[in-house]
C-alpha cells in the first residue's frame, strides 16, 4: 500500500509541474495526464471511421531516407476520429522538384518573375495562399489526395493505433559486402504508439548511397511499408506491435504506458524508449535477422520526473578498429533522456545480454542543471558529432590510401607478401594513432529548456583508457563519457523538439545549425553555433510538432539527389526543412538557402490541406 500511495504521489506531482506549462509535450496535455493518472486511454481497435491514407491527421514524427527517396510521416489521430492513425511513406523527390522550382520562380529575376508570386504558384500548379492566418507561405497547400499517376505523393501507407508520438528511421551497419535484398532487413522504422500502448515497427526500403554493401532500392521499392498488414493500407499486424503480447517478449511483460522519446544506439540493435507518466524507460532489442521480430527487453524504473526526449550518445570508431585486432573492448553505449520535472540531464548506459540472456540499461551520475534559474523542464536533447566523425572519416581514407599504396611499394621486395602484410600492419597501427587522437574532439550537446526558455549548450567528452599498444595483437581498452553545460542561448516561448541540420550559405556550402520548434509560439530558432547566436527566426504555422531535413545536390530537371560533390558542373546544392504542424494538420517546407534573399527561412510549400482542429471550427 506504501509503495502505491508513493508511486501516486510521484505521478501528481509531475501532473501539477505540467499543468504549470501550457503544453507538456506538444501532443496535448490532458491526454497525457489522464493517461499516465488513469490507465491507458480509450482508443478501442477497428471502431469508427478508417483514416485518410492521402492525407495528414495530426502529423508527430517525420524522417528523410539517407538516399532522400522517402519522407516518412506519422499522424496520431489525436482526436480519435478515426480508428487509429497512420504512417505514410511520401515520394520526397516530387515534393523537392516543386519546392525548388517554387523557390526558383520566388527569386527576384526569377523565371517566373513577370508573373510575381502568383505565376510563380501557377508554375507548380497551386494557388495563391488565400489563407494566411492558418498557414504561412506565398501559395495555397498541396492537395495531396487530388494527385494520382507522375504526380502522386503518398506512395504507400499503413494504419497504426492512435496516439503515435514520435517515429524512428534505423538502418543496419555498413558490411562492406552486398546484401541479399530477401534475406535479414537492412533498415527498420519504429513508432511508438501511446493508444495500444506498443512501438510499431516497419520494415522499409534501403536507398542508402554510401553502404557498398547496400541492396539500394528502385522505383516503387523504395517505399515499402511492411508491417503485417493483410492488404496495402491496412492494419499492421499484432506480430509488429511490440509490448502488446507479453509471450512475444523477452521479460514476458507489456510495454510501460505512454511511450513518447525513442533513439537508438549506432547500429541500430538497441532502441530506448521513454514512459513519461511512468519515469521509466523501456529498451527493445532489434537483431536485424528476418526470423526475429524487435523484442521488449528491458524497463528501468525510478528514474527523475518525466523522461521525455532522448538522444544516442555516438560511439568513438577508435573502439571498432581496436576490436577488429582482437582487443577486449568495455564500453556500454549511452543514451542522453531529458526531464520536465527533474534539474538534471540523465545518461543511461547500455549493456548488451552475454549468452543470450537480455539486454539492461543502467543509470549513471546525471548532469545537474544548475546555470538557469529552476533547472527543471527540459525537452528535446541533440549531439552534433559532425566534427568528430569528419576528423575519423579523414583518418579512414588515410589508412585506405596507404593500404592501397602497400602492394606497389612491395612488388621489389624479395618477399612481396610478408612486406605487403607488414605494411598494412603499419597502416592500421596508424590509423589507430589518428582516430584516438580524434576521440579528443569533444561532442557540443544541445538541450531545449523551459526554466528559462532557453537553449543549453554543453560538452560530450569521451576519456579512452588503454592497457596496451597499437601494435599489439591484444590489449584491452575501455572508454567513458561525460557532459557539462557551460552556455545558453535564449529562445522564444516553450521550445520543445530541438534537431540538428545544415544550411547553405552565400558560398553554397552546408553549414551546421541547430533548429529548436517552439510549439505554442508558432516558431523555428536557427542557432548558429560558430557564432554563438540565433541567426534565424521562422514563423511557422501552428503548433510546429516534428523536424527533417533534405540537403544534398540538385541536378537535372528532375532536382533528384546526386552524390554531393561541391562545384561539379551541372549540380548545385539545396536544402529544405520539413515541418510537422500538429494543430492544422500539414507539412511545411522551409527553406534553407542563405543565397535566395527573398525565400530563405520562411516557408515556400504547404504540403497536405491544412485543417483546425473540430473544437476550433
Amino acid at each position: 500500500m506504501l509503495q502505491v500511495l508513493t508511486s501516486l504521489r510521484a505521478r501528481m506531482k509531475l501532473a501539477r509541474t505540467l499543468l504549470q506549462t501550457p503544453r507538456i509535450v506538444g501532443v496535448g496535455l490532458a491526454a497525457s495526464i489522464v493517461g499516465g493518472l488513469g490507465g491507458a486511454g480509450c482508443f478501442v481497435e477497428g471502431e469508427g471511421l478508417p483514416p485518410p491514407v492521402e492525407g495528414l491527421y495530426y502529423p508527430t514524427g517525420l524522417a528523410v531516407s539517407p538516399g532522400g527517396r522517402v519522407l516518412y510521416v506519422a499522424n496520431s489521430d489525436f482526436d480519435l476520429q478515426f480508428n487509429g492513425g497512420t504512417v505514410q511513406a511520401l515520394d520526397l523527390q516530387r515534393l523537392r522538384k516543386r519546392a525548388l522550382t517554387l523557390q526558383s520562380g520566388l527569386a527576384p529575376g526569377g523565371q517566373d518573375a513577370s508573373g510575381g508570386v502568383r505565376g510563380a504558384c501557377d508554375a507548380v500548379g497551386l494557388k495563391t495562399n488565400a489563407a494566411s492566418s492558418l498557414y504561412p507561405g506565398p501559395c495555397g497547400p498541396l492537395n495531396l489526395s487530388a494527385l494520382d499517376g507522375d504526380e502522386e505523393v503518398v506512395r504507400s501507407s499503413a494504419v497504426i493505433g492512435a496516439f503515435a508520438s514520435n517515429l524512428l528511421l534505423v538502418h543496419r551497419p555498413p558490411s562492406g559486402e552486398a546484401a541479399d535484398p530477401g534475406a535479414e532487413p537492412q533498415a527498420r522504422l519504429f513508432v511508438p504508439v501511446r493508444g495500444d500502448p506498443s512501438v510499431t515497427f516497419f520494415d522499409v526500403a534501403d536507398d542508402r548511397f554510401d553502404d557498398a554493401g547496400a541492396q539500394r532500392c528502385q522505383g516503387e521499392a523504395c517505399f515499402r511499408l511492411d508491417c503485417g498488414a493483410s492488404a496495402a493500407g491496412g492494419r499492421c499486424g499484432r506480430d509488429h506491435r511490440i509490448g502488446e503480447d507479453p509471450g512475444q517478449e523477452l521479460i514476458r511483460r507489456k510495454l510501460p504506458l505512454e511511450p513518447f522519446g525513442i533513439a537508438a544506439g549506432s547500429d541500430g540493435t538497441s532502441i530506448v524508449v521513454s514512459h513519461q507518466t511512468e519515469n521509466a524507460v523501456s529498451v527493445i532489442v532489434n537483431r536485424w535477422e528476418a526470423s526475429e521480430r524487435p523484442q521488449l527487453a528491458y524497463v528501468l524504473t525510478d528514474l527523475g520526473l518525466g523522461p521525455t526526449e532522448l538522444a544516442a550518445v555516438p560511439r568513438p570508431s577508435v573502439l571498432g578498429e581496436l576490436e577488429k585486432k582482437g582487443w577486449g573492448i568495455d564500453y556500454q553505449p549511452a543514451f542522453a533522456v531529458t526531464y520536465i520535472a527533474s534539474s538534471q540531464l540523465g545518461l543511461l548506459r547500455y549493456q548488451d545480454g552475454a549468452s543470450g540472456a537480455a539486454p539492461r540499461l543502467n543509470e549513471s551520475t546525471p548532469t545537474p542543471i544548475t546555470a538557469l534559474a529552476r533547472g527543471t523542464d527540459s525537452r528535446g536533447v541533440a549531439f552534433d558529432a559532425s566534427e568528430r566523425q569528419a576528423c575519423e572519416a579523414a583518418c579512414g581514407a588515410a589508412s585506405a590510401a596507404c593500404e592501397a599504396g602497400c602492394a606497389p611499394a612491395c612488388e621489389a621486395d624479395g618477399a612481396p607478401e610478408a612486406c605487403e602484410a607488414m605494411c598494412k600492419a603499419d597502416c592500421t597501427g596508424t590509423a589507430v594513432e589518428c582516430l584516438e587522437r580524434c576521440v579528443e574532439i569533444p561532442i557540443p550537446v544541445y538541450v531545449a529548456h523551459r526554466g528559462p526558455n532557453s537553449l543549453l549548450i554543453g560538452e560530450l567528452t569521451t576519456t579512452l583508457v588503454k592497457k596496451g599498444s597499437v601494435v599489439d595483437a591484444e590489449g584491452q581498452a575501455s572508454a567513458y563519457d561525460t557532459i557539462a553545460f557551460h552556455d545558453a542561448a535564449p529562445l522564444g516561448a516553450y521550445p520543445s523538439r530541438i534537431e540538428i541540420g545544415e544550411v547553405i550559405d552565400l558560398e553554397g556550402v552546408p553549414r551546421r545549425r541547430v533548429f529548436a520548434l517552439a510549439f505554442d509560439a508558432g516558431l523555428a530558432f536557427s542557432y548558429d553555433p560558430a557564432a554563438r547566436r540565433v541567426d534565424a527566426v521562422i514563423k511557422t504555422g501552428r503548433g510546429p510538432q516534428a523536424l527533417a531535413f533534405d540537403t544534398g545536390s540538385a541536378c537535372g530537371d528532375e532536382k533528384e539527389r546526386c552524390d554531393r560533390e561541391q562545384g561539379s558542373a551541372g549540380r548545385d546544392t539545396y536544402s529544405l526543412m520539413y515541418i510537422a504542424h500538429f494543430t492544422d494538420s500539414y507539412l511545411g517546407v522551409v527553406d534553407l538557402d542563405m543565397r535566395k534573399a527573398s525565400t530563405f527561412g520562411t516557408m515556400i510549400l504547404t504540403v497536405g490541406t491544412p485543417v483546425p482542429p473540430r473544437e476550433s471550427q
